[in-house]
């Protein structure tokens, strides 16, 4: 992987066919929203893609830090800001030189299922692909006490699949991402409403929100969305699906070799 000029170069994988021969195949590009107090987060939902893809996937943490440093990212913090990704997330095209699909996906996600599963669903005609999640939060505030945020499709850009090679999300550069209000980037203005693929919610399921039918597994979530606050957070160590998550932070730190 080059992260010259800040962005990622696509990379290819040799994949065996079982007969002794091999083609090679660009790796799904995962994009992962990532703050240094949420940094066992991140580290466990990539472990979690990572272990049950049956494809090449090339995960890359979005820090701002990095970002800034490159010249990419320069606004200042706003006070609404609940994680350091929240605008740096739709540099995902750019990051990705505007090239094929990638995926931009919080870190507070938990996945369950193979990540091709997702991305097969990828369809041209569309900009970009998300859950249309229908979500009001009650809350005043969430994770380690920030404020919680209301407005228009709250949570759609917090799982997107981009077609970066859409004209339309040309618009996303370093100067529009810098400047751009909130409204215009999280409800995706600069798109038309047919645009926007949708996906089914099962794979941004958020922990508070949906719901299980036991007996629809059309309904069993492929990727948990700890929206409000994950294991991670002494506030929310009990939260739904948050035994889950805690497993599964075993299994890395055992599979990584780090100590509790």
């Amino acid at each position: 992987m080059s992260l010259s000029n800040g962005k990622v170069d696509p990379v290819s994988v040799s994949v065996s066919n079982g007969d002794n021969t091999s083609t090679r195949r660009k790796a799904l590009k995962i994009f992962v929203g990532y703050d240094p107090r949420e940094d066992i987060a991140y580290q466990v939902c990539r472990y979690s893609i990572l272990k049950r893809s049956s494809v090449p996937v090339e995960v890359i943490p979005i820090k701002q830090s990095d970002l800034r440093e490159k010249g990419l990212y320069w606004r200042e913090r706003g006070q609404l800001e609940s994680t350091e990704f929240s605008f740096t997330r739709f540099l995902t095209p750019h990051l990705a030189n505007f090239q094929g699909w990638a995926l931009f996906v919080d870190c507070d996600f938990l996945y369950l299922a193979d990540i091709d599963e997702l991305f097969r669903m990828v369809d041209d005609n569309y900009a970009i692909m998300c859950v249309h999640h229908d979500y009001t939060p009650k809350e005043k505030t969430k994770m380690d006490g920030v404020v919680q945020t209301v407005y228009p499709r709250k949570n759609w850009s917090s799982m997107v699949l981009y077609n970066c090679e859409h004209p339309k999300n040309r618009v996303l550069t370093p100067e529009v991402v810098n400047s751009q209000t909130g409204a215009f980037l999280h409800r995706f203005q600069w798109l038309e409403d047919h645009e926007i693929g949708s996906l089914p919610f099962v794979w941004n399921f958020l922990v508070g929100h949906n719901k299980v039918d036991d007996q629809a597994a059309a309904t069993f979530p492929k990727a948990i969305h700890y929206t409000l606050g994950g294991p991670w957070f002494d506030s929310w160590k009990n939260c739904e699906f948050g035994d889950l998550w805690l497993n599964e932070m075993e299994h890395y730190l055992k599979d990584h070799d780090v100590e509790d």
